[in-house]
C-alpha cells in the first residue's frame, strides 16, 4: 500500500531543532547532511510500509494509535499514526528521550 506522509508542526519543529543543534552547537555539517538523508529514507519507508511497524509499547500511546519507527543510521525515531492512506508524523525524538511521556 502507498501512503502519503504528512509532518505535524511539532515534528517539523523538533526536526529543525535537531538540525540546528548539530549545525550550530556541534558545528558538523556532514552530520547534518547524514541526518537529513536518514530522515528522508525513513519517510520513504513510511510511504511504503507504515502499517508494518508496530504500535508503541506504552499503553497510553497505543490507545492514541501511535506507531514507532526508528531511523536506520541514527538514534532518532518517529511517532506516527495512520489515518486511511495518510501517515501523520506526530513527533521526532532521540531514542534516549522520554518520548512516551512527552506526547
Amino acid at each position: 500500500m502507498q501512503y502519503s506522509v504528512e509532518i505535524s508542526e511539532l515534528a517539523e519543529k523538533q526536526y529543525d531543532d535537531i538540525l540546528s543543534y548539530i549545525a550550530n552547537q556541534l558545528k558538523n555539517p556532514q552530520a547534518v547532511k547524514n541526518v537529513i538523508d536518514d530522515f528522508d529514507s525513513t519517510v520513504n519507508r513510511l510511504e511504503k510500509l507504515a502499517d508494518k511497524f508496530g504500535f508503541c509499547k506504552s499503553e497510553r500511546l497505543k490507545v492514541l494509535g501511535l506507531h514507532k519507527i526508528r531511523f536506520e543510521k541514527h538514534r532518532y525515531l518517529f511517532l506516527y499514526r495512520i489515518d486511511g492512506q495518510q501517515v501523520v508524523i506526530e513527533g521526532m525524538y532521540h531514542e534516549l528521550q522520554d518520548y512516551e511521556n512527552a506526547m
